[in-house]
């Protein structure tokens, strides 16, 4: 019995230590953010985008309002409009999560503009982004960086 509890409690163990095991998800008040990543960018590349999932779990609406790391001068909150035909990026003050509503951030649609990386983004590393939502306040994520073809495979599962 003794024997098959030690195996029990050090499989646990492992399994808590493995990478897998880390939940990529977070929570802000009753604002839900899944699964942030950026894409592997090549050394020195001017800017990054950050993309996430966020879902207002609550009967308020919220909104992002702004969002800042560490490793880059400054991060902006963009999105894509349509204007004379062509698809152009703008910068925007805030996106709103309607309660009980999702808001995907993605290629193509509202992302994060990391400008100036002080550091080579590799698959595999992760890099810390703050949040900060107008209600629930500020919240740090780790941004998971991935190859630009893991994106494809997060684009058809709806």
């Amino acid at each position: 019995m003794l024997k098959t509890m030690k195996t029990t409690a050090f499989a646990l163990i492992a399994l808590l230590a493995s990478p897998l095991s880390l939940a990529h998800e977070y929570e802000a008040g009753k604002i839900h953010i899944d699964h942030p990543w950026s894409r592997e960018a090549p050394p020195n590349a001017p800017v990054i985008g950050g993309f996430f999932q966020l879902s207002n779990l609550g009967d308020a609406d919220d909104a992002l309002i702004a969002a800042s790391t560490p490793i880059a001068d400054r991060v902006e909150i963009h999105t894509h409009t349509k204007e004379d035909g062509m698809m152009k990026m703008i910068k925007i003050d805030e996106v709103m999560v309607e309660p009980q509503q999702k808001v995907e951030f993605k290629p193509g649609s509202f992302h994060l503009m990391i400008f100036n990386p002080t550091q080579t983004l590799k698959e595999g590393d992760r890099f810390p982004v703050t949040l900060t939502f107008k209600k629930a306040g500020k919240v740090e994520v780790e941004m998971a960086v991935e190859k630009k073809d893991h994106v494809e495979k997060h684009m058809h599962h709806h």
